[in-house]
């Protein structure tokens, strides 16, 4: 097929696809600005992660839902069972939809492990993003650059918590206070405490938090914070979200420290970082 084929072939599919988007379409959540390319799902991995017939990985921008498989540790039968229902439900609306999605990329278009990162849309301008979380099936996680309806999933997150829908009925998602946590305690973490101290090095800012986890953010991340805002933390209590992790100590350091210090947390964009007094 000749180069100019081609192009006017893939010209048809992308009008033939935007063409389905009805008006009343631009009322429901977080509706496209665009669409990059039309294509078809192949596999669904889990309820964020999904395989186009072509091969390709995609990620879906702006979510995150529970975990259904790990290398790395055990997985709560809460929240696994909780992975599968989103998976369930992902699988569900592209079955409706006969497979067809539009992909509309993200300033960041591959992640570190070479997924393709998208916005999904259905043909009939449903957002999957923004309904996985409408419905509790996920967060809103904001990974920058890639921040471009972040607002608009976090207001649909406010609704779901406010109606206590799917997810947000596990204790895992409920907000914890830094003391609550012991030596099981790793994975997705909305945190809550006092800033202890703040102080910042060559790689990073450091936000120590009741003197047991450090929020950490490093340098490539701190031009998207306030930086006024994170100067005046100090004996502030904060919520934080994000991936907890425990450091790595030995035995007689943990009976040492107990909970001190034992803990930290990178944050990425100021999603993850909320002042509450």
């Amino acid at each position: 097929m000749q180069p100019e084929a081609r192009l006017l072939k893939k010209a048809l599919i992308f009008s033939a696809f935007f063409v389905l988007f009805s008006p009343s379409v631009f009322a429901d959540a977080c509706p496209p600005l665009r669409i990059d390319e039309s294509s078809r799902v192949k596999y669904v991995y889990d309820g964020d992660t999904l395989q186009l017939k072509d091969g390709r990985k995609v990620r879906l921008i702006g979510i995150d839902t529970p975990e259904i498989f790990s290398k790395r540790q055990a997985i709560a039968r809460d929240i696994k069972a909780s992975g599968e229902r989103a998976r369930a439900a992902l699988q569900k609306q592209l079955g409706l939809a006969n497979q067809r999605i539009g992909l509309a990329y993200g300033a960041q278009r591959f992640d570190r492990y070479g997924r393709t990162l998208a916005h999904v849309f259905l043909p009939s301008g449903k957002n999957l993003q923004a309904w996985l979380i409408a419905q509790g099936y996920a967060i809103a996680f904001t990974t920058p650059p890639n921040d471009r309806m972040s607002h608009c999933y976090q207001q649909q997150e406010a609704r779901a918590r406010q109606l206590t829908l799917g997810i947000w009925k596990l204790p895992r998602y409920q907000v914890k206070h830094s003391g609550q946590l012991n030596e099981t305690s790793q994975g997705f973490y909305r945190l809550q405490g006092k800033v202890s101290r703040i102080w910042q090095s060559k790689n990073k800012l450091t936000i120590l938090l009741d003197n047991i986890v450090d929020i950490k953010i490093y340098k490539n991340d701190l031009p998207n914070f306030n930086k006024h805002m994170l100067n005046n933390l100090q004996g502030k209590k904060i919520r934080v979200r994000g991936w907890l992790r425990q450091k790595k100590m030995s035995a007689s350091q943990q009976k040492t420290n107990q909970n001190k210090n034992r803990y930290f947390m990178s944050l990425r964009h100021p999603d993850a970082l909320k002042v509450i007094h």
